[in-house]
């Protein structure tokens, strides 16, 4: 199924008093990242969050938010490590000995010892959130699936749409070249024929030059490269494989092609046909970019 690159959804999981938040966001991008922001020195937790959305995605900017929450009922308690403090004090001691410092230290010198203190209920430990984490990512991801993929069905339909107007003036463009070309020949050896004035000129070799010619400004094989690539581009929505990338291809190659019909043909009725076809190119190219 063809799916955008632009998605929202939000989840919460709840257990043992603590409760993971995950709401997600998804915009258009060449490739697929993954940025996550989270409460907590939850690293490794992140490093799943990534590796999921990779396994379900294949393009997009993905923008996480992860929040860790306890209840406050569940009161943190402060652990003191005595080990460390015991040193500090006896190191304070000496101190106070040998150089007449104030002793014993003041707690608020204390308290910005680095890890002399420790909160043990309400600490973030990424092992006691991974079911949480992970169940409200799959929430979430699966809102952000869900929206994309009725995105993408628009833009599929509409895709389909645009592109039946394209093979439709490609064909109004094909009959009136066809119409055309023995008149345009017939119009060069009386163009020829003109310029020479009084020069006697070999009437065989004058049709012949202008066969050539109107050969050089013959689109037929310019036509029928667009015909394959239409029919390419609408197997590509049937194959159930993204078609971001491929349908931004087969729109440039398409495009070439109608620069070169442009080129080549005189008629004001062609010229603006391809106009129209290059206006339509130009919607199909912005709606590619928004499909993984």
């Amino acid at each position: 199924m063809t799916m955008s690159m632009t998605g929202y959804g939000r989840a919460e999981r709840s257990e043992d008093g603590k409760t993971a938040c995950v709401e997600v966001k998804s915009v258009n991008h060449r490739f697929l990242e993954v940025n996550v922001k989270s409460t907590g020195k939850l690293f490794a937790v992140e490093d799943c969050v990534r590796k999921t959305v990779k396994k379900r995605f294949e393009r997009g900017y993905f923008d996480i938010n992860v929040v860790l929450t306890v209840d406050e009922k569940d009161e943190p308690e402060v652990v003191i490590q005595e080990p460390l403090l015991k040193g500090y004090m006896k190191a304070a001691r000496e101190m106070s000995e040998n150089y007449g410092l104030s002793y014993p230290p003041a707690f608020g010198e204390l308290i910005q010892i680095k890890d002399l203190f420790c909160v043990k209920n309400g600490e973030v430990i990424p092992g006691d959130w991974n079911g949480l984490v992970g169940s409200a990512l799959c929430d979430s991801l699966e809102q952000v699936e869900t929206t994309r993929k009725n995105e993408g069905a628009l833009t599929e339909s509409e895709t389909l749409e645009r592109l039946d107007g394209i093979e439709k003036t490609i064909g109004i463009i094909s009959n009136e070249h066809d119409s055309v070309a023995d008149v345009r020949c017939e119009k060069l050896i009386e163009r020829i024929k003109k310029l020479a004035g009084d020069i006697e000129l070999d009437d065989a070799r004058i049709a012949q030059e202008a066969a050539i010619l109107v050969d050089k400004a013959d689109i037929s094989e310019e036509l029928m490269r667009m015909r394959s690539h239409l029919v390419q581009v609408k197997n590509l929505f049937g194959s159930g494989a993204p078609v971001g990338r491929k349908l931004e291809f087969f729109i440039q190659e398409i495009n070439r092609e109608t620069n070169t019909i442009g080129s080549k043909t005189i008629s004001p009725e062609a010229t603006n046909m391809v106009v129209q076809i290059k206006s339509e190119l130009e919607k199909l190219r912005e709606q590619a970019q928004n499909l993984e």
